[in-house]
């Protein structure tokens, strides 16, 4: 597919059809036209995972760009953008956690930052990311 909802996906899971038929429900619509040279480059970036610790002090030995599948090095996305990362230690998540939201998602201040696995807000480290 060559035309800009090829590009378009959820942030978080990156499914393409799913999404942009929930899209169009919501009536956001995405136009189809092939994307230009420069449009091109920047979806390849887009496309990319993010995979670093944006903690303001990162703990971790191997350093921000280490991550582990499990444990206190593993590296969780901010579940509401994914465009933020820490690994468990460096922002105090226990392995209970089994999601994080950014400061900037989250709010300064919320309690919003961490919730336990089925779902239920945690009390947590205010330890965060720097803004920007």
């Amino acid at each position: 597919m060559h035309d800009s909802s090829a590009s378009f996906r959820c942030p978080l899971c990156r499914d393409r059809d799913e999404f942009l038929a929930e899209m169009l429900t919501m009536g956001i619509r995405i136009p189809i036209s092939p994307p230009s040279p420069e449009e091109s480059q920047a979806y390849a970036a887009q496309s990319e995972r993010h995979s670093r610790c944006g903690a303001s002090r990162c703990l971790c030995p191997g350093g921000r760009e280490q991550a582990e599948e499990r444990g206190p090095w593993q590296l969780l996305l901010c579940r509401s953008c994914a465009a933020e990362g820490t690994h468990r230690r460096c922002s105090s998540l226990s392995s209970s956690m089994a999601s994080w939201d950014c400061d900037i998602c989250a709010g300064l201040g919320t309690c919003k930052r961490q919730s336990k696995a089925p779902g239920c807000p945690g009390a947590g480290a205010r330890q965060g990311l720097w803004p920007g």
